[in-house]
């Protein structure tokens, strides 16, 4: 066996520690400068190598009597390791006590001595490993706080190089008030949001001023100050675990009204009403009740539905009222109001008589066109399809034989038709899957509707609110997120006939008509259209669905939000009813309740 002094003196122990430090040593290398020396048969290195090997990674726990076992380790040099193992311990779990474990609130304010008397905002956050020590305090934000600016990657991207657990934040007032803020509000949401994205919890956010604090932690729990972040059960209460709990109250204070009847005098036999569509928020089972209200606590002689949708609100208003305005910027509903609205002459003979023809069409005699390449055997039937196509075509051929009215009373009619027979819940966002597909086309003629004085708008309701006039105003905005011009895209093309290169599999086209009302700045665009308007009444009709199971049907504003804005404008009250929406399909949700809020304006 070579002896030490037989290894060159770079490649000894001793020697290239104090040459190179301890980094370049191995751990065999660390343990034979323990030693100091070898055993008969073996250096020093050759001992320290069999041993680390034995031992592997269960080195740090041997004992005197293991290392006793080992053929030539004698008492001295198994106390020499044993020490040096123990000693390491002690010095490690010295260290350890010295850290820094955050429990509760009162733990996180001994770091908020110097934010108190800042003059400026700061954003700090701590970053703490499984078993809430602090691993770290990083200043995040200077200056006034802006959840559009503030990324929530700046919080979690040095949580992840930290290999942080989780997170708490450190908010300064220097205003002195503690309270938050509306942005503070927004801002906790974004970031508890993100944190429970990336799987790094958000635990607290905190406010301090000069004199006081606010925790989230606390406030959701309703409890006072020292709450422990951890329960007993050993569970950790996550903002966003106590946001999902905390379910606010969306019911506001609200009348009941005895309704009185009300009705759309105009019901012919073998013709298309204006109610006969499946529409999400249709108003046509709301019409008694609506209207008992309006007649009850508004008057005048002018109406304006600016939100008009199937228009079934402004076919009694035109009963009700000397002049009605309806706007919608579908371009379907543009259609359907020009037919059963419009005041152009018209040949009922002449419309009858073409709609005839059309429904002595048969399929197997016509070729492929646009429509039922794009939508057969899926919206509709194949042979639908190229019936609905081949008739919409012939309306845009034949337009310049047509009245304006003609024009648009057959394509309301197609309308109708197609929604009829669609393969489809009632929008077009999907179809049914299945083998067989409703092929029973068949087209009627609309009944119109007589009208007195009626303007028709297709305009974005925001800028339109600046030039219009009324005594009424009625205002039925989009409740969700769904985007009526991508629920009913189908019809929309049908009724532009621009013959749109389609997307996707519900066949969309690229987007068009999207509205704020269905995004999350709705209450913003719903305060700019109260303040714009010039009415001495306003209606707004709006419902509670804010619990839904799905995403997309959850309610963008809510009711103490329409509440409050409706009250800078005037004296307000608000009525309600229980009533069992129209859903798109997967919408479940009980207690649904429709609202009608009526502003008496004020005079300026």
């Amino acid at each position: 066996m070579g002896k030490l002094k037989d290894i060159p003196k770079i490649d000894r122990p001793r020697e290239r520690f104090l040459e190179k430090g301890p980094d370049a040593l191995s751990k065999s290398d660390l343990l034979a400068i323990i030693l100091g020396s070898g055993i008969k048969g073996k250096n020093v290195k050759q001992l320290s190598e069999g041993i680390i090997k034995k031992f592997g990674k269960n080195f740090l726990n041997i004992t005197v009597n293991d290392l006793l076992e080992i053929s030539g380790i004698g008492q001295a040099k198994a106390l020499q390791i044993s020490s040096a193992i123990s000693l390491v311990k002690r010095f490690y779990a010295d260290e350890k006590s010295n850290e820094i474990i955050i429990k509760n609130s009162q733990d996180v304010l001994s770091f908020t001595y110097d934010l108190r008397d800042k003059k400026k905002e700061y954003l700090v956050c701590l970053y703490l490993n499984a078993r809430n020590s602090l691993l770290k305090k990083e200043i995040v934000s200077v200056g006034l706080l802006d959840k559009a600016l503030l990324h929530p990657r700046e919080i979690f991207y040095p949580a992840t190089e930290l290999n942080a657990a989780s997170v708490i934040l450190i908010h300064n007032h220097p205003s002195g008030d503690s309270s938050p803020s509306e942005k503070d509000n927004q801002i906790v949401e974004k970031i508890v949001q993100a944190g429970e994205i990336m799987g790094i919890p958000v635990i607290d956010f905190i406010i301090v001023s000069e004199n006081n604090h606010y925790s989230f932690h606390e406030k959701l729990q309703k409890q006072k100050e020292g709450l422990d972040y951890v329960a007993d059960g050993g569970m950790q209460a996550t903002l966003f675990t106590l946001f999902e709990v905390k379910k606010p109250s969306y019911e506001i204070t609200a009348e009941k009204i005895q309704e009185n009847y009300f009705y759309i005098p105009q019901v012919k036999e073998n013709h298309i009403q204006l109610h006969n569509r499946r529409y999400i928020g249709n108003k046509h089972k709301l019409i008694e009740w609506i209207f008992s209200i309006i007649n009850k606590e508004c008057s005048g002689n002018s109406f304006a539905d600016i939100f008009a949708g199937t228009g079934v609100v402004s076919a009694v208003a035109t009963k009700q009222f000397k002049k009605v305005l309806l706007n919608d910027f579908l371009h379907s509903n543009y259609a359907i109001y020009r037919a059963f609205f419009g005041n152009e002459v018209w040949d009922k003979n002449k419309v009858d008589g073409i709609i005839k023809n059309y429904n002595n069409i048969y399929a197997d005699d016509l070729e492929d066109n646009y429509f039922s390449k794009s939508f057969g055997g899926k919206f509709f039937s194949n042979n639908s399809a190229k019936i609905i196509g081949f008739i919409r075509e012939n309306i845009e051929e034949n337009k310049n034989n047509l009245t304006q009215r003609e024009y648009y009373m057959l394509i309301a009619s197609l309308l109708y038709t197609a929604d009829k027979i669609a393969n489809t819940v009632g929008h077009f966002d999907a179809y049914f899957k299945k083998e067989f597909v409703n092929d029973s086309f068949f087209m009627k003629p609309i009944d119109p509707i007589d009208t007195q004085e009626i303007s028709i708008f297709q305009e974005d309701t925001n800028i339109l609110a600046k030039k219009i006039k009324a005594d009424v105003v009625y205002i039925d905005p989009p409740y969700n997120s769904r985007q009526y011009s991508r629920f009913y895209h189908v019809l929309e093309t049908l009724t532009k006939w621009d013959k749109p290169k389609l997307y996707g599999v519900a066949l969309k086209p690229e987007s068009e008509n999207m509205s704020d009302y269905c995004r999350n700045n709705a209450k913003d665009k719903l305060a700019e259209l109260v303040k714009d308007l010039d009415a001495k009444y306003l209606v707004v009709s709006y419902n509670n669905t804010y619990d839904s199971k799905s995403n997309s049907s959850r309610n963008k504003i809510t009711l103490q939000e329409i509440e409050r804005i409706l009250k800078t404008k005037g004296s307000t009250k608000v009525f309600e009813k229980n009533y069992r929406h129209f859903n798109t399909g997967n919408t479940n949700f009980n207690n649904h309740k429709e609202y009608l809020f009526v502003t008496k304006v004020k005079n300026e």
